[in-house]
């Protein structure tokens, strides 16, 4: 995804997410005249803080043909909060203004280049993303109602411009994993492992938790999408994409000095590691929104 972030005026990435009851849902820009999607977490505090601006939204807008999407991408093992079961006592609770949704895979924050909770996009009818950022200026102050979400939802449903398209994404970072994908035909998977855990420990992400998935048969393999091991993916994205059908095999990567290798280059696979991992923080002209007193920080 390297420099290729979805944001205002591009098109918004397809999804069917599972509910906390199981059933699937669809994007459908089409079916409403604008969709919200929010990237979220239960035990963020700037997420918390926002929680109720958003719900608000949700409601408010309802009969305005405004369906609000809130979706879960958190890697769970260290963040119980975002695991299925808390998802669906929040739910039960009455917690939620309609569906909230659980990217497992992290395949639709991936999509959408996520990089903090809350992050809001908002999609018109023709599926093209009309505002991204956050709800409002500060997540301190609810007297802000999330005035740019609600500005963004008034120009759409106006046929208008939207006159503040981009703010900078403000809140905690989505908690990201790695997956390492081998087969036991390469003997490159020790090495491979190590030299993941090199380039997260050298990027300073130990909260990146790294996750290493043998491939053991030709289904298993196109299920996974998997061209050769080893296999460095985010949010079941590679990456380093390859026109390349699925296969048992090993892998050959183009290094920087014109060598093949069975493993990439430590200076490129950190660069893509930092990229599909960014924080909001880490984003080039991002901006913090809150006011220059404010003390706390996201994590």
């Amino acid at each position: 995804m390297t420099g290729a972030r979805p944001t205002a005026g591009d098109r918004a990435p397809a999804f069917v997410l599972p509910d906390t009851g199981g059933a699937d849902v669809r994007l459908d820009p089409a079916a409403h005249a604008a969709t919200v999607v929010v990237f979220t977490s239960g035990g963020c505090p700037f997420a918390l803080a926002w929680h109720d601006r958003i719900q608000d939204v949700a409601r408010s807008y309802a009969g305005r043909d405004v369906l609000v999407l809130q979706v879960v991408s958190n890697d769970a093992t260290d963040h119980p909060e975002d695991a299925p079961e808390a998802l669906r006592r929040r739910v039960t609770a009455g917690e939620l203004a309609g569906p909230l949704l659980h990217d497992t895979e992290q395949s639709a924050a991936r999509a959408y280049g996520a990089t903090a909770t809350p992050e809001v996009f908002v999609v018109d009818r023709a599926g093209l993303i009309r505002y991204h950022g956050a709800p409002d200026g500060d997540h301190d102050d609810p007297a802000q109602d999330a005035a740019w979400l609600r500005a963004a939802l008034d120009d759409v449903l106006a046929g208008r411009e939207v006159a503040r398209p981009v703010s900078s994404p403000a809140g905690c970072s989505i908690k990201w994993r790695v997956e390492l994908l081998w087969w036991s035909g390469c003997p490159t998977h020790d090495r491979a492992a190590d030299l993941l855990r090199a380039a997260l420990a050298d990027l300073g992400r130990a909260d990146v938790r790294v996750v290493e998935r043998e491939v053991r048969t030709r289904e298993e393999a196109a299920r996974l999408a998997f061209p050769g091991s080893p296999t460095f993916a985010v949010g079941r994205r590679d990456l380093y994409p390859v026109d390349a059908p699925p296969a048992l095999t090993c892998r050959v990567y183009d290094r920087g000095d014109g060598r093949s290798s069975p493993l990439p280059d430590p200076a490129g696979l950190a660069t893509r590691l930092a990229d599909a991992l960014a924080r909001p923080w880490d984003l080039p002209h991002w901006v913090d929104p809150r006011p220059p007193a404010r003390a706390d920080s996201p994590s």
